[in-house]
């Protein structure tokens, strides 16, 4: 039996929470969920390196090449929905969005559908990896987060165009 119910996702506005080790189980049991044996998953975004933000928990579905549209149509029928944006992300890297129930709470779930090693998903890897090992970036993300949200930006697409220069700075260090 699943711990977890698939639910429709709500697209709210953007807010700055606490981040929670609760993220990290949810991910892990939406991964369990979804497991495909020609699919790998990522849990990577803030939830995944412990920096508060939005809460919205983010999981690279890692395709191999050429199989995207098969990735895609998993997803959409497991209840994923397409991305809930004005400006989503291109068909070829597409997002799907879906909320999870856990333990009687609600949680937001961006599914990414990425290709198996490429270079985004080698970035995302490497993002990851400096951010759990570099504390001092991890606040400095958070106090960047926290700023936006201060200025007012909470509407999703715009809270993470604010957000981008910061990644971007850190991947070109890397």
């Amino acid at each position: 039996m699943s711990v977890i119910e698939f639910v429709p996702y709500k697209l709210m506005p953007a807010s700055f929470n606490p981040w929670r080790e609760i993220f990290i189980e949810v991910a892990d049991e939406v991964i369990k969920e979804i497991a495909h044996p020609e699919l790998r998953f990522l849990h990577f975004g803030s939830s995944s390196f412990k920096v508060a933000g939005k809460g919205i928990i983010d999981i690279s579905v890692l395709y191999q090449p050429g199989q995207l549209t098969k990735a895609a149509a998993y997803l959409t029928k497991l209840g994923f929905e397409n991305q809930h944006s004005d400006k989503p992300f291109p068909p070829t890297r597409p997002r799907k969005d879906i909320a999870v129930r856990f333990q009687g709470e609600l949680f937001q779930i961006h599914a990414h559908i990425i290709e198996q090693d490429s270079e985004e998903h080698r970035k995302q890897v490497q993002f990851k990896a400096y951010m759990l090992d570099n504390v001092k970036a991890r606040s400095e993300y958070e106090e960047q987060k926290r700023q936006i949200i201060t200025q007012g930006i909470a509407q999703q697409d715009d809270y993470g165009k604010a957000k981008a220069p910061f990644v971007k700075r850190t991947l070109s260090a890397l």
